[in-house]
């Protein structure tokens, strides 16, 4: 493994681990959870890494669904499924949105 997909997987681990909604912090931790995912994923959705995928405009269950994939390990990513075991499916639903639309839910 690369050192900057070691320095990326620590980033992510790290800023996941301090993700959590609840109504009076949600705003605060929806912002570090969208920092967490622009960190690797690019802020539009677009990025210049060939082993990260673009989400921009990607279907909302599309992305929901590969989420759940790799939470459960169906679909394989050391990454991907650190992040994801930290997420619930509202923060999922939340950042497919984003990600679709390039808008922060309502």
């Amino acid at each position: 493994m690369s050192v900057l997909k070691n320095k990326i997987t620590a980033l992510v681990v790290v800023s996941a681990s301090m993700i959590g909604f609840n109504s009076q912090a949600q705003a605060e931790d929806y912002q570090k959870l969208l920092n967490m995912c622009i960190a690797c994923h690019g802020v539009d959705g677009s990025n210049e890494f060939d082993s990260i995928p673009n989400l921009k405009g990607q279907n909302v269950q599309y992305m929901v669904g590969q989420l759940k994939n790799f939470k459960a390990e169906t679909r394989q990513d050391k990454t991907m499924s650190k992040v994801a075991k930290l997420l619930t499916e509202e923060q999922m639903q939340a950042m497919a949105v984003y990600f679709n639309t390039g808008k922060e839910q309502d």
